[in-house]
C-alpha cells in the first residue's frame, strides 16, 4: 500500500514536471501565436501605440502601416475570440511588464457586443501565461476553471492537445511553424471563407448587437486603466462587410451608445464602419474580417484619420 501511494505521489508529480516542460517550449518560440503572447505577457515592451480587441483589431489593423504613417512604434494585441472583459484583462496584463503606450487603439464589435462573456475562446493557449497575475485575475474572472487550470495538471494537460504539444516541440527545438511568419508585429491575417465568393448571396445568422452591462462595466474598466497610466485611449470601429452589418440587429443603437461613452468621456471616436470598402468582398476573408490586403487599404484609411489626434 506504501509503495503504491509513493508510485501514485512519483506519478503526480511528474505530470507537473512535463507540463512544465511542455509550458517552457511554448514560451520558447521566437514567432507566430506564442511569440506574440510571449511580447503580451512576458517580454518588457515600449511600444508608443497598442492595439487592442478582439479578431477584428488582430486582422485588420496593420503596424507597419501605421509605424510608417505615424512615426511611432505599434504592437497589436488584438486576440481571436476576446470579449470586452478579457480585452480590459489583456490589457492590464501587458501593463504588468511593459512599459505604458501613449496611445491605445481599442476597435469595438458592434456586431456581437452581446456575446456572452463568461467563455475564453481557445483557452488552453493561455495556460503558459498564468503567472502574469493580471492575465490570471481577468481569465479567472471569465472562466472559475482557471484555478484549478492553473495549479492541477491533471486537470489542465487533457486539454493540452496535439497543436499546443508541436508548438511547445517547435520552440524547443527553435523550429518555426508555417503559419508564424504570417505573424507581423502581432497582427495575424484572416485566413480566406470560401463563402465569400458569393458574397452578395451569403446567408448569415443574425446576431444581438445590445451591450450587455458587463461590456459596458468592461469599457469603464479600460478607461480607468488608461487614465491610471497616462495613456490616451482612442475608440474606433472598422468596416464589416455590408451584409454582416445587415445581420446585426440593433447595429445602430449599439453604435449610438458607444458614441455617447466616447462623447461623455471626452474619448476619441474614429468612426470607420462606413468606409466604401464595406462593399468591396474582394478585401474581405469572411463577412467580418478584412483579408491581408484589405487590412492594408483599411489601416492606410485609419492612418489619414488618427494623425490629426496625435500629441506632439
Amino acid at each position: 500500500m506504501k509503495r503504491a501511494l509513493i508510485y501514485a505521489l512519483f506519478a503526480l508529480a511528474l505530470t507537473y514536471v512535463i507540463r512544465e516542460l511542455l509550458y517552457i517550449g511554448i514560451r520558447k518560440n521566437k514567432g507566430g501565436e506564442f511569440d506574440k503572447l510571449n511580447t503580451a505577457f512576458v517580454k518588457t515592451n515600449d511600444y508608443d501605440i497598442l492595439i487592442i480587441g478582439s479578431s477584428r483589431a488582430e486582422c485588420q489593423f496593420y503596424p507597419p502601416v501605421i509605424d510608417s504613417a505615424t512615426g511611432l512604434r505599434s504592437y497589436n494585441i488584438g486576440m481571436t475570440g476576446a470579449v470586452m472583459p478579457f480585452i480590459a484583462a489583456s490589457l492590464e496584463a501587458y501593463l504588468e511588464n511593459s512599459a505604458p503606450p501613449k496611445y491605445v487603439i481599442l476597435n469595438l464589435d458592434l456586431h456581437s457586443l452581446g456575446d456572452a462573456t463568461d467563455t475564453v475562446y481557445k483557452f488552453p493557449r493561455y495556460f503558459a501565461y498564468l503567472d502574469n497575475r493580471k492575465l490570471y485575475e481577468g481569465l479567472t474572472a471569465c472562466d472559475s476553471r482557471f484555478p484549478a487550470f492553473r495549479w492541477t495538471s491533471v486537470y489542465s494537460m487533457p486539454y493540452f492537445g496535439t497543436k499546443y504539444l508541436s508548438n511547445s516541440l517547435h520552440g524547443w527545438l527553435g523550429i518555426p511553424t508555417k503559419y508564424d511568419t504570417e505573424y507581423i508585429s502581432g497582427f495575424a491575417p484572416c485566413k480566406p471563407d470560401p463563402r465569400m465568393g458569393s458574397a452578395d448571396s451569403i446567408e448569415l445568422i443574425q446576431t444581438h448587437a445590445k451591450p450587455s452591462q458587463e461590456i459596458i462595466d468592461a469599457l469603464e474598466n479600460i478607461l480607468k486603466t488608461c487614465k491610471k497610466h497616462n495613456i490616451r485611449l482612442i475608440l474606433t470601429v472598422s468596416p464589416l462587410f455590408y451584409r454582416q452589418e445587415e445581420a446585426a440587429l440593433s447595429y445602430s443603437s449599439s453604435k449610438e451608445q458607444i458614441s455617447g461613452f466616447a462623447t461623455k468621456n471626452q474619448l476619441t471616436w474614429i468612426d470607420l464602419d462606413h468606409d466604401s470598402i464595406r462593399f468591396r468582398s474582394e478585401y474581405y476573408g469572411d463577412p467580418a474580417h478584412l483579408n491581408k490586403q484589405g487590412a492594408i487599404n483599411f489601416t492606410r484609411r485609419f492612418c489619414s484619420e488618427l494623425q490629426q489626434y496625435l500629441r506632439d
